[in-house]
C-alpha cells in the first residue's frame, strides 16, 4: 500500500479492507473509539505524532511495514 510518505488520511487507510483489518487487530482501542470519526481527515503523519508517546515506536514501525506490504 502506498502510504504517500505518511500523507495518506485515516479515511483512506480504513477504506482498504486489509489495512482496516490490520489496524483493528493491532489497535482495537483505536478502531472502537468514538474519536475515530474525528480522525478521519487526519494524515497518518499526524496520527503517528500523537501516538508517539502512547505506543512503543517498535510497534508503530512494525505496523507501518505491514501496511506498506498490503
Amino acid at each position: 500500500m502506498d502510504l504517500r510518505n505518511h500523507q495518506i488520511t485515516v479515511r483512506e487507510l480504513l477504506s482498504n479492507p486489509g489495512a482496516r483489518s490490520l489496524l483493528q487487530r493491532e489497535f482495537p482501542m483505536f478502531i472502537n473509539s468514538p474519536m475515530l470519526q474525528m480522525a478521519q481527515n487526519m494524515t497518518l503523519q499526524s496520527v503517528l505524532y500523537i501516538a508517539k508517546g502512547n505506543i512503543p515506536q517498535s510497534k508503530l514501525q512494525q505496523v507501518l511495514k505491514q501496511l506498506e506490504c498490503l
